[in-house]
């Protein structure tokens, strides 16, 4: 029978919480996620807070450590905090309000190694001198600047000409009753001292002592402003604290399934957490995906190739359901093979998929499926025979082509899981859906005029990757070097009419006036050239010889047709041309005969 939740109710000042999350006896429970919120959501906060307004109740659970060091759940710091002492025996973990209170330990302790989410450097918080005098604290009084500047630091050392001349206090000055009194004192003594004007005031007059007892008089507010905090009875069951952070996601705290997950298997000794980070150290592949998507994406595609590898369905529901038993076993094997797939993909040449780090995965959320059909394969009977390997990449081309996976890919995936699976172990087994669907989804789907971007036109990309593509101009594999996306008939003369017409933006940008070049050859030797200009350059780098020239063009699927395109500058004859060499392409990627004919554009 169900029992109510036992709360009480109390506050905690914001200078409170700054120097409870120095102690460490403020803290987060592990499974939280980490603090995402960005400069303009932080500077919001401390705008609401300056003036008073209401920002929603923290939920905490206090703590008590027992005998054998033991405490429900592990605790992490608040991000930002750096000192090494170790919490003590009693903490208050924070389920619900993160990143309020973490927002506001940044702002007033300015940490130096921690960038916001959409920033590269740390920002230091600043208040207008002026708006404090006036008391005005609307979208205007808050502001952010890099952290690492030296007048950041001068400012945070209350270099007291320099907060008067830019007209700026930075929060830090509200850290503590002591450091306000040091600013006010040190503020105080500058302005008697010195007739100074502030940099921010428009009419340009002296600062007097009266100007600083009316900043100790506007911040009030914020300085003693006290948060209100709901506390859960300090021992609640861990099954009944993972089930209130759970109800708190449903209700809109931005928490993804990942952190879900990580609180739901705590009470059975399974911390995801560790389990990332470890799978993150061990897997340099892994690593380097985090840094193309992200880690809310990178966990959450671990987490689906782990559903999958267990034969469940990975939708987010399914996900959050995922059992305990054999989890870290289940778990090494997923992050394993999503390593070896993500290896193979970025590989070029036979068995590769030439995904670069320039385009990245035509379609990201195809990787749990993939990752899996080629554990299937590579585990298959018959391997290394690469029978289903090649029946893999077939899918995938497929895949890819008639864009089955840009939408919501959750029972797509399952369902190619199952039948492609089946497809590459049962010589017996039909052709899966994904393929008999794909002839005639391709040519309705993929319009090679008209392709300018998504998944398809980053499939072509991945093609031309594949093939190991040299550059225009030094004749290296693309793969090795930093790459543009090259239009092969200059944008401005398509735009000006210098190739007979004027074309369109559509026209200009189609995929089949694209290719991948180095980036030092398309910005500094061939950017706004004629095609029949940059080729006898290249063909005279060649030696004179036509047939070399054709084979490097050859990997950009530039047939001699659209080679002799280029070098008349005859831009609908060149598309034409293209177009039947990627459709060709296209074909022997997917193992399909396409009827071209059902959804074909002509040039204009």
């Amino acid at each position: 029978m169900p029992t109510q939740l036992d709360i009480s109710l109390a506050d905690k000042n914001v200078q409170k919480l700054v120097d409870e999350a120095n102690k460490k006896s403020l803290v987060l429970p592990d499974f939280q996620r980490d603090f995402v919120w960005p400069t303009r959501q932080v500077g919001k906060l401390l705008e609401s807070l300056l003036n008073g307004y209401y920002i929603n109740t923290l939920l905490t659970l206090p703590v008590t450590r027992g005998q054998n060091n033991e405490v429900p759940f592990p605790a992490r710091k608040i991000e930002g905090v750096s000192n090494q002492r170790e919490p003590g025996a009693q903490m208050d973990m924070i389920l619900d309000g993160q990143q309020r209170v973490t927002s506001i330990y940044y702002a007033l302790t300015a940490p130096t190694d921690i960038p916001l989410a959409n920033t590269k450097y740390p920002q230091l918080y600043c208040l207008r001198f002026g708006k404090a005098i006036e008391g005005q604290f609307d979208d205007d009084a808050v502001l952010w600047r890099r952290r690492d500047w030296s007048t950041s630091q001068r400012l945070i050392d209350n270099d007291f000409e320099m907060q008067v001349d830019k007209g700026l206090i930075p929060f830090t000055a509200f850290k503590n009753k002591q450091s306000f009194r040091d600013w006010r004192r040190g503020m105080a003594g500058h302005v008697e001292e010195n007739e100074v004007e502030l940099g921010s005031l428009d009419d340009g007059r002296t600062l007097s002592r009266k100007d600083i007892d009316r900043v100790e008089d506007t911040t009030e507010v914020f300085r003693n402003y006290d948060v209100p905090v709901i506390q859960m009875t300090s021992g609640t069951e861990p099954a009944k604290v993972v089930q209130t952070f759970e109800r708190i996601n449903t209700q809109g705290l931005e928490l993804g399934i990942f952190d879900i997950l990580t609180a739901r298997l705590w009470p059975d000794k399974v911390n995801l957490r560790d389990l990332w980070d470890d799978a993150v150290e061990k897997h340099g592949q892994l690593e380097e995906y985090v840094g193309e998507v992200g880690v809310t994406t990178a966990r959450e595609r671990a987490l689906r190739t782990l559903a999958l590898y267990r034969g469940q369905e990975c939708s987010e529901r399914s996900l959050g359901e995922l059992g305990s038993e054999g989890f870290e076993e289940d778990w090494s094997a997923a992050t394993s093979i999503l390593t070896r797939t993500l290896a193979k993909a970025k590989t070029a040449g036979p068995g590769g998929l030439g995904v670069s780090d320039r385009f990245g995965f035509p379609y990201g959320t195809i990787l749990p499926p993939l990752a899996n059909l080629i554990h299937i394969a590579e585990n298959d009977g018959a391997y290394p025979d690469d029978k289903a390997l090649r029946k893999v990449r077939r899918w995938y081309w497929a895949s890819i082509f008639s864009q089955r996976y840009s939408g919501s890919s959750d029972t797509a995936s399952f369902k190619d899981y199952n039948t492609v699976g089946e497809w590459l172990t049962n010589p017996d087994a039909e052709e899966p859906v994904a393929i008999r669907e794909a002839r005639q989804l391709i040519p309705i789907e993929t319009d090679l005029m008209s392709l300018t971007q998504g998944g398809a036109y980053r499939g072509v990309m991945s093609m031309i990757t594949r093939n190991n593509a040299r550059d225009f101009g030094s004749l290296e594999s693309v793969s090795v070097h930093e790459v543009d996306d090259h239009h092969i008939f200059p944008k401005s003369g398509l735009k000006d009419g210098a190739f007979g017409k004027r074309y369109d933006q559509t026209e200009r940008d189609r995929i089949l006036n694209r290719t991948i070049i180095q980036s030092g050859t398309n910005r500094f030797r061939y950017s706004n050239r004629r095609p029949s200009d940059y080729v006898s350059e290249m063909l005279q780098q060649l030696g004179g010889s036509k047939d070399r020239l054709q084979e490097v063009l050859s990997d950009h699927f530039i047939n001699e047709e659209a080679l002799g395109a280029m070098l008349d500058d005859d831009y609908e004859r060149f598309c034409k041309a293209r177009r039947e060499e990627l459709q060709s392409a296209i074909q022997r990627r997917t193992g399909l005969d396409l009827d071209w004919t059902l959804n074909e554009t002509e040039v204009s």
